[in-house]
């Protein structure tokens, strides 16, 4: 069978439950209960089925699902940072000189702001670790992007994606133990987790003044903008995809934040809209990704040379003239 990303649905919620006792440690934007992950669900369903208007806080929440099995989960976000900030620090560089002695000094200063303000995050990209490889957590990342595609309106301007930053084998965050750890009085993985219910706390107790990153331990400077080795690929994947990382980290782990305005994303501006007989009819002369151009009832599946290209179509649930995106990438 055909592996497939489709919006989640209520009958997934047992395999959801058991997917979440899987899910790595600083993987916080995933549902951390079956009672969470059902008003997760029921949220991404409403939101698929809107009819296409400018984002108004929605989740848009996709399964990646293969013979019957759900592998993997991933995201879109709208509407950051309008009902409550999304904090993050933004990294700026401070030049000094003194000509009497002849120094010149340029320091790196971490600003609290919320400048993601009604973007889209690209978020709970979530693999099983028996499945990964077989190019399964590539599309379930395109797919997102293939979602915007479908419809960029829903979407805004801007999106972007928290790229998980560097901790060690037992989850340790050398900036969180220099920075938040000094304000919050409370472990990394706990104010992790509070903060994907409420950033009000962030407001509160954080420090007003931007920081300068010289002052810090040089193993949390190291890990300023740097991704965890099991967060890499992803970063590579948003780049190939024209997101870029301007200057913006994670407040907690420091993590890198990659942004793109939805118009240049690369998906988004490459994408073939056709027929789905017309796709089905075309020669099977390359390897790509294929969605149905629609929210309402989207999906998303690869296809390779030789693959049977009606049932692909048929597993998305497309005939006729009903309109696909269809995008092969560029050779390298």
């Amino acid at each position: 069978m055909t592996m497939i990303v489709r919006p989640a649905r209520e009958a997934d919620l047992d395999q959801l439950e058991a997917l979440i006792a899987n899910v790595d440690r600083g993987m916080l934007t995933m549902p951390a209960s079956r009672a969470q992950m059902a008003d997760r669900v029921e949220l991404s369903s409403r939101s698929f089925e809107r009819p296409s208007a400018p984002p108004d806080g929605e989740t848009y929440f996709m399964v990646l699902e293969e013979d019957g099995d759900i592998l993997g989960t991933a995201s879109l976000i709208t509407s950051l940072g309008k009902e409550r900030p999304f904090y993050s620090y933004r990294i700026s560089r401070d030049s000094k000189v003194s000509p009497e002695l002849g120094v010149k000094v340029e320091l790196d200063l971490l600003h609290l702001v919320n400048d993601y303000h009604g973007d889209t995050e690209l978020g709970t990209l979530f693999l099983r670790r028996d499945a990964r490889g077989g190019g399964r957590g590539k599309l379930l990342s395109y797919a997102r992007m293939m979602l915007i595609a479908a419809d960029p309106v829903r979407f805004g301007h801007r999106a972007m994606a928290e790229v998980r930053g560097w901790t060690d084998e037992e989850g340790r965050s050398p900036f969180w133990d220099a920075v938040g750890a000094k304000f919050f009085r409370i472990e990394y993985q706990k104010a992790d987790v509070m903060s994907a219910r409420d950033h009000r706390f962030i407001a509160d107790l954080m420090p007003r003044y931007p920081i300068y990153a010289d002052l810090l331990p040089a193993e949390a400077r190291a890990v300023i903008g740097k991704p965890h080795p099991d967060a890499a690929p992803a970063r590579r994947m948003l780049e190939s995809q024209r997101f870029r990382f301007n200057n913006v980290v994670d407040i907690f782990d420091a993590g890198p934040c990659m942004e793109a305005y939805v118009d240049d994303i690369t998906i988004v501006r490459q994408s073939a809209r056709m027929s789905a007989s017309e796709f089905v009819s075309r020669a099977a002369d390359s390897d790509g990704y294929v969605a149905a151009a629609r929210v309402a009832g989207f999906g998303a599946a690869a296809f390779r040379k030789g693959d049977d290209r009606a049932a692909i179509a048929a597993r998305l649930g497309v005939s006729g003239a009903d309109g696909v995106l269809v995008y092969v990438e560029a050779k390298s």
